[in-house]
C-alpha cells in the first residue's frame, strides 16, 4: 500500500527537544541564574515532567517542583518560562523539508510535550501549515510507546496503518508503529532522512 500520510516526532526531530538537546548555552543560563548544577536540574526534571508530559499539571506547578527539587537559589517562574522558550530553534532545515513534503503528503506529528509548549511551539513556528493533525502526550494523556497513542493519530487522520511512515529519533518508540503496520524511520539528521525517504520513494 503506497504511502500517503507522513508522521514525525518533533523534538529533537523537527525542533530542539524540550530539555534533554545539545544545548549548553540552556543549561548555563540556567546555572547562572538559578546557581544549580546539570544534576541539580536532571532531579528537577525527573521528579515533575512525567505529570507535566500528560497534562496532569500546569506549567507553573512543574517549574516550582522543579525549581524546589534543584534546590534552586531563586524560585523565579517565570524567568524560568523566559529561558526554556529562548532556547528553542527548528532542527537544521526540517521546516523547509516539511514544507516541500506537504505538499505530496498528508503530514501529522505526534510528540511527547506538555500542553503550553506545543501551544507555543504551535504558534512560533505556524505548524498548522505544516501539520494536519498534531496528537500529543499533553493533550491526550498518553506517551510513545503505548500502542494506543498511534492508534489514536491514525484514527484522527482517518488513514490506515499501512499508508502512514513514522519519523521518530527514538528506537524503542519504533516497534509499536510497525506492528501496527506502520513504516518507520529512525532519525539521525536531516541528509540521513532524506535519503532513506528516497529510498522508500518518498517525493518532495
Amino acid at each position: 500500500m503506497a504511502i500517503t500520510t507522513i508522521i514525525f516526532d518533533l523534538g529533537n526531530v523537527v525542533l530542539t527537544n524540550d530539555w534533554h538537546d545539545d544545548c549548553a548555552a540552556k543549561f548555563q543560563a540556567y546555572s547562572d541564574y538559578f546557581g544549580i548544577t546539570y544534576d541539580d536540574m536532571e532531579k528537577g526534571w525527573q521528579a515533575f515532567w512525567p505529570q507535566f508530559r500528560t497534562g496532569e499539571i500546569t506549567e507553573d506547578k512543574f517549574w516550582r517542583g522543579f525549581l524546589e527539587t534543584a534546590g534552586a537559589k531563586r524560585m523565579d517562574v517565570k524567568q524560568a518560562k523566559i529561558l526554556w522558550r529562548k532556547y528553542q530553534d527548528p532542527i537544521e532545515n526540517m521546516l523547509d523539508l516539511l514544507g516541500k513534503l506537504n505538499q505530496h503528503y498528508q503530514l501529522a506529528a505526534l510528540t511527547t510535550i506538555s500542553k503550553e509548549w506545543l501551544d507555543y511551539k504551535r504558534e512560533k513556528y505556524h505548524l498548522g501549515m505544516f501539520f494536519d493533525v498534531i496528537v500529543s502526550s499533553g493533550y491526550s494523556g498518553l506517551t510513545k510507546p503505548d500502542p494506543r497513542i498511534y492508534e489514536l493519530i491514525v484514527k484522527r487522520l482517518n488513514v490506515k496503518p499501512e499508508q502512514c511512515l513514522f519519523i521518530d529519533d527514538s528506537q524503542r518508540v519504533l516497534p509499536p508503529a510497525e506492528e501496527l503496520g506502520m513504516k518507520t524511520i529512525l532519525f539521525s539528521g536531516q541528509a540521513d532522512l532524506e535519503k532513506n525517504l528516497k529510498e522508500l520513494g518518498i517525493k518532495y
